[in-house]
């Protein structure tokens, strides 16, 4: 068993878990892991001055370029503003006034607009992470990403899942228990410590309600997304949403 750690990383620490007999090629891999996730931070750290993210400036209606991975994820994110009914937004405002000339250009109708990978880049980092771990014949592993993404791969070599438990961020006491099995838990919510931070795009008014969510899904950016989603969605909006992803286990704990 193999365990790396960075304390710091897209805002939040990062915990792994892998299972293999060869040490050494374990050893190995977890640098290819830790590379890839510095390079997403600094595309998508919108606090990072010279990330891709921060340096984008929709400041006027002139086309401005954008790296082939970075138009690739815009247009992800375009996707799960559709299939969200708008309540999935980077812009916090209105996604639909980000035009796309090309793959490698965009521009914006009404500037100044500015984008927030909050809600996104967790979920991104994980299906890259998950790429890595299945071409290099990973068949066990564990990862908590800041205690609110977490994904599970195989098994625990003492059972048959990875048991994830769920707690009261008031309270402390277990809400629930969940078994990962090659599928991702996300979980969004406010605490004490942090709460005000969940913004609904369509009212622009922030979510205050003592309550958290979950989502597990064997894709983990749909998990990471859905989770915020859940948080200011209504229940006819939950329903709706559903029919647009497969195998998603959505539930929402009042606190």
């Amino acid at each position: 068993m193999f365990h790396g750690f960075i304390p710091h990383v897209m805002g939040t620490r990062f915990d792994m878990l892998m299972i293999h007999p060869n040490r050494e090629y374990l050893n190995k891999l977890w640098p290819v892991i830790t590379n890839e996730l510095e390079r997403l931070e600094r595309m998508l750290n919108r606090f990072d001055p010279k990330s891709e993210a921060a340096q984008l400036k929709l400041s006027s209606q002139t086309p401005v370029p954008v790296s082939p991975e970075f138009g690739t994820i815009l247009q992800l994110c375009r996707s799960y503003y559709e299939k969200t009914f708008h309540l999935f937004d980077i812009t916090l405002k209105d996604f639909s006034l980000i035009q796309f000339h090309d793959n490698r250009h965009i521009s914006t109708a009404y500037p100044p607009l500015s984008l927030d990978f909050g809600g996104f880049a967790k979920g991104y980092a994980l299906k890259k992470i998950q790429e890595i771990l299945l071409q290099g014949n990973i068949r066990d592993a564990f990862i908590d990403f800041g205690n609110s993404s977490i994904m599970g791969i195989g098994r625990h070599p003492y059972g048959d899942c990875w048991k994830v438990s769920l707690l009261n961020p008031y309270s402390q006491q277990s809400l629930n228990e969940f078994s990962l099995a090659d599928n991702t838990l996300s979980t969004s919510g406010n605490t004490m410590q942090y709460t005000g931070h969940i913004i609904n795009p369509l009212t622009g008014t922030y979510n205050n309600q003592k309550k958290i969510t979950t989502i597990i899904s064997s894709d983990p950016l749909d998990a990471e997304v859905l989770s915020t989603v859940w948080m200011i969605a209504d229940n006819n909006q939950r329903k709706q949403i559903s029919t647009h992803f497969k195998n998603i286990q959505g539930n929402i704990y009042t606190l």
